[in-house]
């Protein structure tokens, strides 16, 4: 039955936590029996770990105790968090060829000058830059063969961009289709040629008709070697073979 309401009756004091004459008072609660077995099953576990480790000390059980290899054994070291890669091969540089005749262009290509044809007064020009000076006018060129490298394209985005470059500042620019030739190397993993005609402005206004190409050779390791050459329209029949047998030549260096 549910106490009525009133005033609380207080409950009898009773052991631990309760009201007392000087307050509440704690009374430590009694020593259990279960305390000794605990300290007796602690100190047998050591006993039984100690003969543990000096039973593995005995028969050889830690690594620490692994065999010393000796002279002759073969050991395996431990990876030591990445794989080894091989380099990649590269193509040797600087070593000369039998067919590495004239002119060193770099990176083991050559080219073969023909007859009458200078090197360009201009030291500063990147790649090596030859021309034909026109007979008996001092300072006046009937064509140029120059040869550049670059890594950065390949051999169609070379040669496409050289004529872009060139052809700039001609009049009357007309750009043939690019076509895609066989290289007649082993070493050369693409070739491309662009012919274009265009007339060359000059000092005095006069439109000279000019006549170029640039061929790119692309070998097994992304170098890309460019002739880009034009003759006055007027001898470019007669000199067309001399342009013939450079670019034959920078072709035979590669073997």
């Amino acid at each position: 039955m549910s106490q009525p309401y009133g005033t609380p009756q207080q409950p009898p004091a009773q052991g631990g936590w309760g009201p007392g004459p000087t307050g509440p008072q704690f009374r430590p609660p009694a020593k259990s029996s279960n305390t000794k077995w605990i300290v007796m099953g602690g100190a047998a576990l050591a006993v039984l770990l100690i003969a543990a480790g000096v039973v593995l000390l005995v028969t050889n059980g830690g690594k620490d105790n692994a065999p010393t290899p000796t002279a002759g054994d073969s050991v395996t070291p431990d990876p030591v968090g990445t794989l080894y890669t091989p380099p990649t091969p590269t193509k040797p540089v600087n070593t000369k060829g039998p067919n590495d005749v004239g002119v060193e262009v770099g990176k083991g290509v050559w080219f073969t000058p023909a007859k009458g044809w200078l090197q360009g007064p201009d030291k500063t020009i990147s790649g090596k830059y030859y021309i034909m000076q026109e007979f008996n006018k001092r300072g006046l060129i009937d064509g140029y063969y120059w040869v550049r490298q670059t890594n950065l394209y390949d051999a169609k985005g070379f040669a496409e961009h050289l004529v872009d470059i060139e052809s700039n500042s001609f009049k009357n620019v007309r750009i043939g289709k690019g076509v895609a030739q066989n290289c007649g190397s082993e070493a050369l993993k693409a070739c491309y040629a662009i012919n274009y005609t265009a007339d060359v402005p000059t000092a005095s206004g006069k439109l000279i008709p000019f006549r170029g190409f640039v061929t790119a050779y692309q070998d097994q390791f992304g170098q890309v070697t460019a002739t880009d050459a034009g003759l006055e329209a007027r001898i470019y029949k007669r000199r067309i073979n001399q342009l013939i047998a450079m670019n034959n030549s920078v072709v035979k260096s590669y073997s």
